[in-house]
């Protein structure tokens, strides 16, 4: 008798830094687990949309979380933010993610 495994959802990671969303990040991905990633105040991230979870803390640890998380299964990382598009990019490719898929349009 076979079974039907469900996959872990992905995890998407939307990186902010100063443009505020504008949309909820998990409409655009629906059926994946959404994190807000920030180097801001969490309340900065957004005064028109309720999100998910957010995570505030310094750039520099970045990486570091995004690893830690990877570990854990399935990733991707995102923003919609021009001051995160550099880093953006170079997270994925420590990730071995992709590269070009950085940008998330109307957030």
């Amino acid at each position: 008798m076979a079974t039907t495994e469900t996959p872990d959802p992905i995890h998407v990671v939307v990186l902010h830094s100063e443009q505020p969303l504008t949309a909820d990040p998990a409409e655009a991905h629906p059926g994946c687990r959404v994190t807000v990633l920030t180097d801001g105040a969490p309340t900065a991230v957004s005064e028109e949309v309720e999100l998910p979870d957010v995570v505030s803390m310094p750039r520099s640890e970045w990486a570091d979380q995004l690893a830690r998380w990877a570990r854990g299964g399935r990733i991707d990382v995102v923003t919609g933010d021009r001051a995160c598009r550099q880093v953006c990019a170079e997270l994925r490719s420590g990730l071995g993610l992709a590269p070009g898929s950085t940008a998330l349009a109307d957030l």
